[in-house]
């Protein structure tokens, strides 16, 4: 095997373009993959090529590096859509990036990094790896804005040893500056892409309208209930809530109605105010810890992307379950959202919120 044989995944966007610009200048030998997607644009088995896997291909063409597309849609639909449709009908709010990550993107990059023959596996992360003793962590980047770290908590020793980072230590002007010095301007004028990858137009009610429609299920409308289970109002379907949700409710209160629990099994909502939605506590199921023995039970936890690092206290309560108890009440704790847990700005491990 090359030991300077790098795979670098590639997304058509400036992020990974600047890292394999970087990974060849240092003087790596660099492979791009792109992975095919299911978008609702492009379906199962469309054969024209979706814009992303053009640009791709053309900046790794003008970089210099080869590069190959990897189509992943029937798989990517199996695990990452039909967890997105099923959490939505259990009354959970999903984090389909997490889920990817966890069960499908780190796992075919590394497969397609032993079939190529590369010894290091690279994204455009803006996160940092640190070693100790054997063992590795992933770190948070220096940009703490566009950090990516609380994506990345069910990454594998095995995978972490192969992974490569070039941008951790840079913040995001810094990776436009060099695209522009290398003569990319076109990926610094290029509008970033935001929220969910296979939902171009942002609108995850559509979607799931249209995953319902296949298997013959349709919105049913229930209830708006208070605390007491007093009727407040009709909502229009519990999948299209999410816990916190305070716009949208189409209801016109004196006082303003947030969801603080949805109950898919009486398909009613539960809304209260805003100080109702503070908890001291939460369960995380399925939980992955990356050295259970060097775990911390007091960590820090993190239940947003860019917000909500909480210090709390982590007890394992079996194989599947952990207990979060926050030092300070957190607000808007919406079950299937993914938790990460830190000690400094290493990245411990993380899991889906149960309760």
């Amino acid at each position: 095997m090359n030991n300077n044989r790098v795979l670098l995944g590639m997304s058509g966007g400036i992020d990974s373009s600047v890292a394999a610009m970087l990974l060849k200048e240092q003087g790596f030998d660099v492979m791009g993959v792109t992975l095919r997607l299911w978008s609702m644009a492009d379906g199962l088995h469309s054969i024209s090529e979706p814009a992303y896997l053009t640009e791709a291909r053309y900046l790794a063409a003008k970089i210099g590096i080869p590069h190959q597309v990897v189509d992943v849609r029937p798989d990517f639909y199996e695990k990452v859509i039909t967890y997105f449709k099923e959490e939505y009908l259990r009354g959970k709010t999903p984090n389909p990036c997490a889920k990817c990550n966890v069960v499908l993107k780190w796992e075919v990059l590394n497969r397609e990094a032993i079939k190529n023959r590369c010894t290091y596996i690279a994204t455009g992360h803006y996160v940092n790896k640190w070693e100790s003793n054997q063992r590795v962590y992933i770190t948070r980047g220096v940009d703490t804005d566009k950090e990516q770290s609380f994506f990345l908590w069910g990454l594998t020793h095995g995978i972490l040893k192969k992974a490569m980072f070039p941008l951790g230590q840079m913040t995001k002007q810094k990776v436009r500056n060099i695209a522009v010095d290398r003569g990319f301007k076109v990926l610094d004028d290029k509008k970033e892409s935001a929220g969910v990858c296979f939902i171009p137009d942002g609108n995850y009610h559509s979607l799931l309208i249209g995953l319902m429609q296949k298997e013959g299920l349709k919105p049913q409308k229930g209830w708006f209930v208070d605390s007491n289970g007093d009727f407040i109002g009709y909502h229009k379907g519990f999948p299209f809530y999410t816990v916190g949700q305070r716009r949208g409710l189409g209801l016109s209160p004196t006082e303003p109605w947030y969801v603080t629990k949805i109950d898919a099994l009486q398909n009613q909502i539960v809304l209260g105010k805003q100080a109702d939605l503070f908890q001291k506590q939460m369960v995380v199921e399925n939980y992955h810890l990356l050295y259970p023995d060097d775990f911390e039970q007091e960590v820090i936890t993190r239940i947003r992307y860019r917000k909500q690092s909480a210090p709390s206290r982590v007890t394992i309560l079996d194989e599947k379950n952990l207990l979060v108890e926050f030092n300070q009440p957190e607000w808007s704790i919406a079950p299937g959202q993914t938790a990460a847990f830190y000690s400094g700005d290493k990245l411990l491990g993380g899991g889906y919120i149960k309760r």
